[in-house]
């Protein structure tokens, strides 16, 4: 019987019993004869619910009613090389290992075997394109045959062959139609990968069909817990499920690096949340984590991210926040606004902002206050980080001299000189200009008080 809130057994999962509702999409989607993407970044669970569809119960779930499973081939790309002959040949020879003992009839298979030994011969890309083509075919004379080509880690495969192999693939597919299915596994959407016109029929046919992998849910996050547990002896305390849940936003990878942390942690009562995330940060396996995952976003996604950690939500257009949904990089906090979906991402992305930027930066949740790429919080009394926040806020637009009396000494009632806030814009420039003397980050306008100028 199926577990709790799955549509499956617990037999048809590799290793936890996680993302039910993405293996249904998948299922759903061929049995109706169509092709499909499944996106996400690395160690997020592709491969492994893949994996999922050479079950028995999966392949019959994908028959359509009263007709034969359909013959499911799984084709890990890594092992294709970077030549066409490459590609052909292990695809030809993973479709011949599955037919072994599939109970198609055996002139079939000796005529598959005899083209697949031509295609390892064979010298000419014309010729292994021909044979490659000439064994689908032989396929489609079995009657009730429905193949499935699942080809995980397909990013560099697609990214790098010649086009005909992908138009071949879309030709064979016009063909056989609903008999022919094509299932993909990248990290990032096929347009994306490659944009060329000369392979769009190809893409077009997972257009409709694309499955993005969000993070875990809370659900599925626990049963990952308890299989960390089961299969690696990572056994965490429940009172500390809910923080590893919190901590890693349910990115499998993270989860996993995170559970083993925690686990190894004295029992009682953890540090503040700020300084495990802080200690977590450190870690080799989960900073690696963190730059797996950042480089495989897209560039609008990354862009969003750091607009979202460095002006807060405001600073998110339509697009980025569309981008940010769709792989459930952010969640909308018990405030109602939007955040990054793990604080260790979180904190990652802070670092790469502070790579990136130069002038005077302010993080508003935190209270932190940068110069370039170096913290000068500490460095500045509290009325100077008064001033700075201020002119942060208003980045690019002129503080009058009211507005920074009132912003920066409440308690006086606006009796503050005009020599007062020359002084202490004076004191925070010595602190936070390259040269105080000619300043760039902080100006003077004439008459009516400063700017902050955010370097382009």
């Amino acid at each position: 019987m199926p577990e709790t809130g799955l549509k499956f057994s617990r037999a048809v999962f590799p290793q936890a019993p996680v993302r039910a509702d993405d293996l249904q999409y998948v299922v759903s989607c061929i049995r109706r004869g169509e092709c499909c993407a499944v996106v996400g970044p690395s160690n997020t669970g592709k491969s492994i619910l893949l994996k999922s569809l050479l079950t028995e119960e999966v392949r019959r779930a994908c028959a359509y009613k009263g007709t034969v499973p359909p013959l499911m081939v799984f084709i890990d790309c890594l092992d294709a090389g970077d030549t066409e002959q490459g590609f052909y040949e292990l695809v030809l020879r993973r479709i011949v290992e599955e037919l072994e003992g599939s109970g198609v009839s055996r002139a079939t298979l000796d005529t598959l075997k005899a083209l697949h030994r031509e295609v390892l011969c064979s010298t000419s890309n014309i010729m292994v394109q021909s044979l490659f083509a000439s064994s689908i075919r032989e396929l489609g004379r079995e009657p009730e045959l429905r193949l499935v080509l699942i080809l995980d880690e397909f990013d560099d495969v697609f990214r790098m062959l010649p086009p005909w192999p992908f138009r071949q693939l879309r030709a064979l597919r016009d063909r056989f139609g609903g008999r022919l299915c094509y299932v993909v596994a990248t990290s990032r959407h096929l347009e994306r990968l490659r944009p060329d016109v000369e392979i769009y029929e190809f893409r077009e046919l997972f257009h409709p069909y694309t499955r993005l992998l969000c993070p875990l849910c809370q659900e599925d996050a626990r049963r990952f817990i308890v299989y960390l547990a089961e299969t690696y002896g990572i056994i965490l305390d429940e009172d500390r499920i809910p923080l590893a849940i919190e901590l890693s936003g349910g990115h499998p990878g993270l989860l996993t690096h995170v559970c083993r942390i925690l686990s190894a942690w004295e029992v009682g009562r953890l540090p503040q949340l700020e300084i495990v995330v802080e200690e977590l940060g450190k870690d080799p396996a989960v900073r690696k984590e963190c730059m797996r995952l950042w480089g495989e976003l897209e560039e609008e996604e990354r862009e969003g991210l750091l607009a979202l950690v460095g002006r807060g939500e405001v600073a998110l257009n339509a697009e980025h926040r569309r981008a940010l949904r769709a792989k459930g990089l952010v969640v909308t906090g018990e405030d109602g606004s939007l955040a990054v979906f793990t604080p260790i991402f979180e904190e990652f992305v802070r670092s790469e902002l502070a790579k990136r930027c130069k002038g005077i930066r302010c993080d508003e949740r935190t209270g932190q206050i940068w110069v370039d790429d170096r913290e000068v919080t500490l460095e500045l009394s509290e009325p100077q980080r008064r001033l700075i926040r201020l002119l942060w806020r208003k980045a690019g637009a002129v503080c009058t001299k009211d507005e920074i009396a009132y912003a920066v000494w409440p308690e006086l009632a606006g009796n503050v000189s005009d020599p007062m806030i020359y002084e202490l814009v004076k004191r925070v420039r010595r602190k936070v200009e390259p040269d105080w003397r000619h300043p760039r980050y902080i100006v003077t306008v004439p008459g009516e008080g400063y700017r902050l100028e955010i370097p382009e």
